[in-house]
């Protein structure tokens, strides 16, 4: 559940629905996952063939009085209605969350309920320009979203309207669970400047921010012997060292699926992705020198790194900002959230139907 919902930004929702959808409406129409119509519908058979039928309104899994308190803390309470519009609106804007909305336990239901406190609390703290902001953002993004769906659709909007009928929701609520989502971000961004982001980058192991082609030979001990591996790469790092062709060895020796196509060739790859002995070689090996047999979990390599260099602070400073607002929200979570909540009260889940 960790930075499930405060650290979505309605604009990564509309993302996350793209790539659920797939690229055409052929694929996004199969790549949906069934789930149960809500029990008003539950009599109402679906037609396969509507697209309608591949996003279906969640199903709850509880039943709680729409005026009860869900959440009490600090100056407010979370009720049952804006939990069960929270939850609504969380499956229309990312589909692939409805299955886990619907399987919740009473555990899960509590993380849900802990996080949407945390976005209250922190979305009552945006002043008129942070308020202002979000509420462009949520607008820009609710209309790429209804794009997305008409779409998928068939590019008729009457289905898009029937959706969100379907789902129980309005164009305005959700909106405004977008901008209650976007306020409790813009708090926590208000926060983050260059100079502190600057000071993390300062601060991380630059290996982070290394990237570096890497040529290799997977010599694998999962079907021999480990031995007869090293032996075998000795015998290649030989061979290269007397001239013979990199790529060419590879694509006949390397029991590297990925890589075999290319030559054994990684181009401008993360380094911090590789296990450590792998990563360690790429990051001391001297810029076009074969090395003897490096030994991992999955054999014996032999590699030559082709060029490595360090990601500037300006490459990498929007993948740190958000790295930043991460920080800043678990630091909200550890020291301020649990002590604002006085008290929970969620019901049983309903067994699955």
């Amino acid at each position: 559940m960790k930075r499930s919902i405060a650290i979505l930004t309605t604009a990564v929702l509309a993302v996350t629905l793209l790539s659920a959808c797939g690229k055409n409406d052929e694929q996004a129409q199969s790549s949906q996952p069934t789930q149960a119509q809500p029990a008003e519908n539950n009599n109402q058979a679906s037609d396969p063939n509507d697209p309608l039928a591949k996003f279906p309104p969640v199903k709850l899994p509880f039943a709680v009085d729409p005026n009860a308190a869900f959440v009490e803390y600090q100056g407010g309470t979370l009720t049952g209605k804006e939990f069960e519009t929270f939850l609504r609106t969380i499956s229309f804007l990312n589909p692939q969350q409805t299955g886990m909305i619907e399987a919740a336990d009473k555990e899960a239901l509590k993380n849900y309920a802990r996080e949407y406190t945390a976005t209250k609390i922190l979305a009552s703290r945006a002043d008129e320009s942070v308020n202002k902001e979000s509420k462009a953002l949520a607008e820009t993004t609710f209309e790429k979203i209804k794009g997305q769906y008409i779409s998928i659709l068939g590019k008729d909007a009457a289905k898009f309207d029937k959706l969100m009928q379907n789902h129980g929701l309005t164009k305005e609520v959700v909106l405004n669970q977008m901008i209650l989502i976007n306020n409790s971000i813009n708090v926590l961004k208000k926060h983050i400047n260059d100079a502190s982001v600057k000071k993390l980058y300062d601060e991380m192991d630059k290996s982070a921010f290394t990237v570096a082609s890497v040529r290799h030979i997977l010599i694998s001990t999962e079907q021999r012997k480990p031995e007869d591996a090293l032996k075998l790469a000795k015998e290649l790092v030989d061979r290269l060292k007397k001239g013979e062709d990199f790529a060419k060895l590879a694509k006949e020796y390397t029991d590297d699926p990925g890589s075999k196509e290319s030559g054994g060739l990684y181009a401008d790859a993360d380094v911090s992705q590789w296990v450590p002995e792998f990563k360690d070689a790429a990051l001391t090996l001297p810029i076009g020198q074969i090395s003897e047999p490096v030994k991992t979990d999955y054999g014996y390599h032999v590699m030559k790194v082709e060029s490595r260099k360090q990601k500037s602070f300006d490459e990498v400073k929007d993948q740190l900002r958000q790295q930043a607002l991460e920080q800043s929200y678990e630091k909200f979570i550890n020291s301020e959230l649990d002590k604002l909540i006085t008290k929970y009260n969620i019901p049983e889940p309903k067994p699955a139907s």
